[in-house]
């Protein structure tokens, strides 16, 4: 796996994805839940691995490397 996600766009999507995370747990709603559940989770991880499917889909690369 290459790395398609740079630094501030990882930076980015650790803040999002805890948030999402915080979210879930203060949440009471099912639907709610499930949905900040995966974009949490989905966050840290490619914040964490510096990859991202979707991106590398779109062919976005948010590392500055040429």
């Amino acid at each position: 796996m290459k790395q398609n996600v740079g630094g501030v766009d990882r930076i980015f999507r650790f803040g999002v994805g805890f948030l999402c995370l915080a979210l879930f747990f203060v949440n009471d709603e099912l639907a709610w839940k499930m949905i900040f559940g995966i974009v949490g989770v989905a966050g840290l991880l490619t914040a964490v691995t510096g990859y991202c499917p979707i991106s590398d889909l779109l062919k976005i690369d948010t590392t500055g490397k040429k």
